[in-house]
């Protein structure tokens, strides 16, 4: 779902200024035979420092020796997954941070409600997308008519994590998708075209970029006074939204079904 950048990696500097284009608002009615008025594509600028995300485990002696398989190895795969997970959780932000929405949150949701959100897009041709709900809205798609689970496509899906699509859009459930108050924020990302000679052009940014200034790197430490490992893994980079034309934020009603 989104870009990665290493254009900083292995160069000094560690700011980077992105564009980030501005959603074109909604579509307008027009009148027989008149003329509908032209709208310009703008794009704002973003300076942002690149950070660095960390996670670090201990590990005495004691529980080496006393721990069934490898704790070791157990505990760098863990480390990974953290640094990972919180990686996702900022490309879910900057998502986030998008303007263009559609709903009120007084309705849960449904095809009618992602056909509305779709619609902001004010696309001439239909393209890719994906839409990130809370596991808790699942039951809720399923029962409806015109969701299509994944099991019964004829072709492979396009989403890690994809369970089926509906209105055209393909449907991923994240615990990331928190309910705020009776509110779930759901985005629906407008993915980049397959072609090569567009992709990532000026006019075909990605929605969200992540800046990549050194990648993942675990190192371990023996403490031998306290007779302790300690294990620490470490990514730099940075999350920005590129194209918020690509965003459009739906907003369902989170309260149960009865």
């Amino acid at each position: 779902y989104a870009k990665v950048d290493t254009s900083l990696e292995g160069v000094a500097g560690d700011t980077k200024t992105v564009p980030s284009w501005n959603f074109i608002g909604e579509a307008v009615d027009v009148a027989e035979g008149a003329e509908v008025d032209l709208t310009a594509m703008t794009a704002s600028t973003k300076t942002f420092t690149i950070k660095k995300a960390m996670k670090a485990v201990a590990l005495t002696q004691e529980a080496v020796n006393s721990a069934h398989g490898n704790i070791i190895g157990e505990t760098e795969t863990q480390l990974a997954k953290a640094i990972a997970g919180k990686v996702d959780s900022d490309v879910l932000a900057a998502l986030l941070t998008a303007t263009a929405a559609s709903g009120d949150g007084s309705k849960a949701i449904s095809y009618e409600g992602i056909v509305d959100a779709v619609g902001k897009f004010n696309e001439e041709e239909i393209t890719e997308k994906v839409m990130f709900v809370n596991p808790a809205q699942v039951t809720t798609l399923r029962k409806d008519a015109n969701f299509i689970s994944a099991d019964k496509y004829n072709f492979n899906v396009v989403a890690t994590g994809e369970i089926g699509t509906i209105a055209g859009v393909h449907i991923v459930p994240s615990k990331k998708i928190v309910a705020s108050g009776d509110k779930f924020t759901c985005p629906i990302v407008k993915l980049e075209p397959a072609s090569p000679e567009t992709e990532y052009t000026e006019d075909e940014l990605p929605a969200v970029t992540i800046f990549l200034k050194k990648d993942i790197q675990t190192d371990a430490d023996w403490i031998p006074r306290k007779q302790q490992h300690e294990i620490t893994t470490a990514k730099y980079y940075g999350v920005a939204l590129t194209n918020e034309a690509k965003v459009v934020k739906a907003v369902f009603d989170a309260t149960p079904a009865v």
